[in-house]
């Protein structure tokens, strides 16, 4: 029978403490919470979130960690290595939430990397790595701690609206220099690995009844705006053949896109999330109509080709229907995959256990899909009961929790002595 804390199993793997993991989540889970809908809303650096992050600067502070906040706000707590100088195993997530979010987006990946700390002292473990666990800022809002750390901020970042307060103005509230968040970031070489646990945020693992989703890698991404130009005229008086509506071209364009998805199939998503009118009035033909495209790939081969058919079929729709077409580039992430050696630590540690597992693609973006710039990176999704995020309704189990717990813990373990 367990015993209080983590504790070893008869032919020596390591378990982590159910009961402690649990009550951290459930209390983390309290922060932000609306009473009504069950919904969190920790968005970032809201006053929900900055209790969370002291709640969560208590917790490493007690569980004997040093902690440092670097220039973009992000937590670092830090358990010494045996052997100085070595690079630093770093466990990351987030505690900010979206409006209205679940208890586990973010938080279930810091929960996990606490409770192993505690396993870690509970089982009288010595890494010869520095251990990190890091809490990014403003994961939600375009993983802008993550990206604090490859150098990848700009003064848009900085301009960023928190509240009626700019990204500039809240780091001086914390005592943060704006104008200082170059150092946030991390050289190449000073992080061994990065690993992160997440719900999967999908249903694939659920479907087919496994514990473990060992991500091979996160997705390309890009994303564009759609403008659609015409004439605007009388909705009453002008026929059909006299006018150029370029909200009947961009419904054709918009059944276009998840036509092109669908045919070329595999992993491949697209979706039209933002649709707007000028003028906007019920009784006038639009003068110009913009949306948004969102496609996501693990191979930019795969997207480019997408891309590429669509530019053509959207340029034919525009020459039918007397209208133009452009193209705005709001967004382009490269594919981000894992590192092989991180990926075998995990999958070997998932056989130990005998938890049922599979190599999957991650769809979103996470913290990790910056790391991966300057570091070998390694992810774990938990499975999301109803393939639910985002959503009060999001919900994943305590035993399968602890699964990716227990993994996280053996994994760190195997990288420990196997990373060079």
């Amino acid at each position: 029978m367990q015993t209080r804390g983590a504790y070893r199993t008869p032919d020596g793997l390591p378990h982590v403490d159910r009961a402690r993991l649990e009550s951290t989540l459930l209390t983390l889970g309290e922060i932000g919470r609306n009473p009504e809908t069950g919904g969190i809303n920790r968005t970032a650096f809201s006053v929900a979130d900055l209790e969370a992050r002291r709640w969560f600067i208590s917790k490493l502070e007690a569980a004997g960690l040093t902690i440092r906040i670097d220039p973009i706000a992000n937590i670092i707590g830090t358990l010494p290595g045996t052997d100085p100088g070595k690079p630093s195993l770093v466990i990351g997530s987030h505690l900010d939430s979206v409006p209205e979010g679940g208890r586990f987006d973010g938080a279930l990946g810091l929960m996990i990397a606490l409770e192993l700390v505690h396993a870690i002292s509970d089982l009288d473990i010595s890494l010869r790595h520095p251990l990190e666990i890091v809490s990014f800022s403003d994961e939600e809002g375009g993983l802008v701690g993550s990206r604090g750390w490859i150098g990848m901020l700009n003064d848009d970042d900085l301009n960023r609206q928190y509240g009626g307060r700019t990204l500039r103005q809240v780091l001086r509230e914390m005592d943060l220099d704006p104008d200082d968040i170059d150092r946030a970031r991390r050289a190449e070489g000073e992080i061994a690995a990065y690993l992160e646990v997440h719900i999967e945020q999908g249903r694939v693992l659920e479907r087919e009844g496994l514990q473990i989703g060992v991500v091979e890698g996160i997705v390309a991404l890009d994303e564009y705006e759609i403008t659609v130009t015409g004439v605007a005229n009388h909705a009453g008086t002008t026929r059909m053949a006299d006018r150029r509506d370029p909200m009947a071209a961009a419904a054709r364009m918009i059944t276009g896109v998840r036509e092109e998805v669908l045919r070329l199939g595999g992993n491949l998503v697209g979706t039209v999330g933002r649709l707007e009118t000028e003028p906007g009035a019920p009784n006038v033909i639009p003068s110009v109509v913009r949306f948004t495209i969102d496609i996501r790939d693990p191979s930019h081969l795969v997207l480019w080709r997408a891309l590429s058919n669509l530019h053509e079929h959207f340029d034919t729709i525009a020459r039918e229907e007397d209208v133009e077409v452009a193209w705005r580039t709001l967004a382009q992430i490269p594919p981000a995959p894992a590192d092989q050696t991180v990926m075998q630590a995990l999958l070997d540690a998932a056989g130990r256990y005998g938890y049922r597992h599979k190599v999957m693609p991650s769809g979103a973006g996470h913290d990790a899909q910056s790391v991966a710039a300057i570091a070998p990176m390694g992810m774990i999704f938990a499975p999301s009961v109803g393939g639910l995020s985002h959503t009060p309704a999001e919900f994943t189990r305590i035993e399968d929790t602890v699964a990716s717990a227990d993994v996280l813990l053996q994994a760190l373990l195997l990288l420990d002595e196997r990373l060079p």
